[in-house]
């Protein structure tokens, strides 16, 4: 039994029946970031180290997918990582990542969900995420839960990137041969969750301790508390 089994899962309800299809998206999902993806995870695992300055401790990555991320993240730093997510085929495969990496020891796969978090108050130094706020259904619950498992001192790098421009034009190049309308996808996506939505949503959350960054490297929420 593996350390993803033996996690504490607070929610029953993302413990779903297996899928054939499920682990073929999460198969053909993992190609991409594993392959025209692989080069962003350790820009951005920089970036976050150095705009946070949190580079021991405990850290979370909300939505993390295959943990290309977490795996960055960790052999770049001294932090003990969650790699979070509510798909179980999707840990797997992080689990078998992390396991090939030799990261057993610094990345546990965490099963749940972003609007409920498995995690004590005031527990976690660092929350990052890449990709994954554009599919939350509550951003201001989301935003809460995350501020509430945060540590005095901690900070957040939440949000949506490549890095920096080269890295973003290689893969939209690379990607539109696969899916024409994918650069479309981004656009819309990143339009949605706009500054003003997240200053909003931020609001109704009551959290004041906040910045934006918008630049070459994306759009990131960094939250302190």
């Amino acid at each position: 039994m593996n350390e993803l089994h033996q996690t504490e899962q607070k929610s029953g309800s993302n413990c779903e029946k297996y899928d054939p299809m499920d682990e073929q998206k999460a198969r053909a999902f993992d190609k991409t970031a594993s392959t025209i993806f692989a080069p962003i995870y350790p820009v951005i695992a920089d970036q976050i180290l150095e705009r946070t300055q949190i580079r021991n401790g405990t850290a979370l990555d909300a939505g993390c997918g295959p943990a290309h991320l977490s795996m960055a993240l960790a052999q770049a730093s001294d932090l003990r990582i969650y790699a979070f997510d509510t798909s179980p085929m999707m840990l797997q495969i992080a689990y078998e990542h992390i396991t090939d990496a030799g990261l057993v020891r610094k990345i546990v796969p965490v099963l749940g969900d972003i609007h409920d978090l498995p995690f004590e108050d005031g527990t976690i130094d660092l929350v990052v995420s890449r990709g994954s706020w554009f599919f939350w259904e509550d951003l201001q619950g989301a935003f809460r839960e995350i501020y509430r498992v945060l540590s005095p001192g901690g900070v957040t790098y939440i949000g949506g990137g490549f890095g920096n421009l080269t890295l973003k034009e290689a893969i939209h190049t690379a990607m539109a041969e696969r899916d024409p309308e994918f650069s479309k996808g981004v656009s819309n996506r990143m339009m949605r969750n706009n500054p003003d939505r997240i200053r909003e949503e931020l609001e109704k959350a009551e959290i004041r301790s906040y910045e934006l960054i918008q630049d070459d490297s994306g759009f990131w929420l960094m939250m302190r508390k």
